[in-house]
């Protein structure tokens, strides 16, 4: 999937590499490629990669890492009207919402509890590392009290 901070990078690099025209009378510089024409190949790889981008950007990002979370706030917003202020979350689940963050770029804000158990922020949402639980562990939400 390209993301829009690789497709603005890409396109400022191929925009760098393609030469400038020739100065035309008014000083200002032909367009490129004008006079040329491209080869039926050329025109067909032009059209895969606009249909790729158009692709990755209607598939939009995934968020299967972190669904068992999400679907647990979610129930709790719905009951609670608020986000909950904690989650207990396994190991596994802990490194799937480390992973996310890490691929979509989003800032990590770590933690400890007053136990000493580490956090990791996901929204407004505190969750706790539980090592002595399974890995797919995902707790029921709770509030500070």
């Amino acid at each position: 999937m390209i993301d829009r901070r690789q497709l603005l990078t890409m396109g400022g690099v191929l925009g760098a590499l393609a030469p400038a025209g020739e100065p035309g009378a008014g000083g200002d510089s032909a367009a490129y490629g004008v006079g040329q024409s491209l080869s039926p190949q050329t025109a067909q790889d032009i059209v895969n990669a606009l249909k790729d981008i158009r692709a990755a950007i209607a598939a939009g990002p995934s968020f299967t890492e972190i669904m068992a979370v999400r679907t647990r706030q979610m129930d709790f917003v719905k009951a609670q009207g608020k986000f909950p202020d904690f989650i207990d979350v396994g190991i596994d689940v802990w490194y799937a919402v480390h992973d996310w963050h890490i691929r979509l770029q989003q800032q990590l804000v770590f933690g400890r509890d007053t136990v000493g158990r580490y956090t990791l922020m996901l929204g407004f949402t505190a969750l706790v590392l539980r090592p002595d639980s399974a890995g797919s562990f995902v707790s029921t939400p709770y509030d500070s009290r």
